[in-house]
């Protein structure tokens, strides 16, 4: 019996010495990411338990972000599409939270148990919508008095609105894809709250969503040291916000088999793009009065218009960028980078879903920082479709 409980504690100590390491590479990785957000896919990904990791450096003290977290009353100032969020009981040492989200097409609705911790605060879903799961925000002051959030998301996100449902059943790592952007639209938040607690409105980018210079963002901080146990677990991002709050670009690193000069080689030929999801015929077109060659993509979607000419152009930092000249994103771009020391590449792009379809427009005017979330989901089943 004494054996038996001797084992138990050392698996228990086991994990904890584990979700500490996770904890310590990800906040290496967020002082080593040039001031951009940095997400973490955990791979392979549990059916109804996909698990992603968020962090994030807060312009606030500790004290303001743990006091937007434990707010349960006025979440609706985190996430304004939170139509409800109120105690209905208490259970031991947590509040029990009724919430409901309004989003396009239908709303969510269910509760969670809210707990204080020592390093922040725990949401445990308890029933409805996104149950079970968890959200585990931890907090800690940075030398400068400035805050790292970092939040630890597992949520079941089969159970939301059918347009997810749909979305998820054309990818299998659509879960861990889904989890992210709720994660990572979550830290930001509460981030913005933390950061403008006298903004009743809670703060979101007003100016018009606009393109990005593809040299203006990229990949090269995911080849730093505390990135590499990240991608090693699946894949790790960074999230560029642009000084108006509008999305820069996003950049995605994942494992890939080959040395640098075979991944680029790979990954610049537009054949590859046969893997991104709803890219259903690549037509490359040659030169034309002088000028460069192009690839016309026909999309296989309903609900999305990601019919366009793409041209190549040149970008920092990677060999190949490609911006689309003519449809409905004109001013989209991507572009790859391969890991110089081999085996992993990176997708960074800027895909302006905001003009592809009323569906992708009408979740971003709801929540403007799901610009920023659905391309970081985009990407990621980009990244992993073209590199596995």
């Amino acid at each position: 019996m004494r054996s038996g409980r001797l084992a138990c504690a050392a698996l228990i100590a086991a994990g904890l010495a584990s979700r500490a390491r996770a904890a310590d590479d990800l906040s290496r990785a967020l002082d080593a990411a040039g001031g951009a957000d940095v997400v973490a896919f955990e791979l392979p990904s549990t059916p109804g338990a996909p698990h992603a990791r968020v962090a994030a450096i807060v312009n606030a003290a500790p004290a303001a972000v743990r006091a937007a977290l434990e707010d349960a009353a006025h979440y609706g100032l985190l996430v304004p599409t939170i139509v409800r969020s109120e105690e209905i009981g208490r259970r031991a040492d947590a509040r029990l939270i009724a919430w409901e989200l309004e989003v396009p097409l239908s709303n969510l609705e269910g509760t969670f148990e809210l707990r204080s911790t020592a390093t922040g605060v725990e949401l445990t879903f308890v029933s409805g919508d996104l149950a079970p799961g968890r959200l585990d925000f931890s907090v800690a002051a940075r030398p400068d008095g400035r805050a790292t959030l970092e939040l630890d998301a597992r949520l079941d996100v089969r159970r939301t609105s059918w347009i997810v449902r749909w979305a998820l059943a054309r990818s299998d790592v659509g879960e861990a894809a889904a989890i992210a952007t709720a994660a990572w639209v979550a830290a930001r938040a509460v981030a913005l709250r933390a950061e403008h607690p006298r903004d009743v409105r809670a703060f979101r980018p007003t100016t018009p969503i606009a393109s990005t210079p593809p040299a203006s963002v990229g990949a090269r901080a995911l080849w730093a040291a505390p990135f590499t146990p990240l991608v090693a677990r699946g894949a790790a991002a960074l999230v560029h916000v642009a000084p108006t709050g509008r999305l820069a670009a996003v950049s995605v690193a994942a494992p890939a088999h080959g040395d640098a000069r075979a991944l680029t080689m790979r990954l610049t030929d537009p054949r590859t793009w046969h893997a991104f999801p709803g890219w259903k015929k690549i037509v490359p077109m040659p030169p034309t009065n002088g000028g460069p060659p192009t690839v016309v993509v026909e999309d296989g979607l309903p609900f999305v218009d990601l019919d366009a000419t793409w041209t190549p152009v040149s970008a920092a930092g990677s060999t190949r960028a490609w911006t689309a000249t003519s449809g409905a994103a004109r001013g989209a771009w991507f572009s790859w980078d391969a890991a110089p020391s081999g085996g992993a590449a990176a997708l960074t792009m800027s895909p302006r879903l905001d003009a592809t379809g009323s569906i992708p427009r009408r979740f971003i005017e709801a929540e403007p920082l799901l610009e920023h979330g659905l391309a970081l989901s985009l990407a990621f089943v980009d990244a992993l479709g073209a590199t596995r």
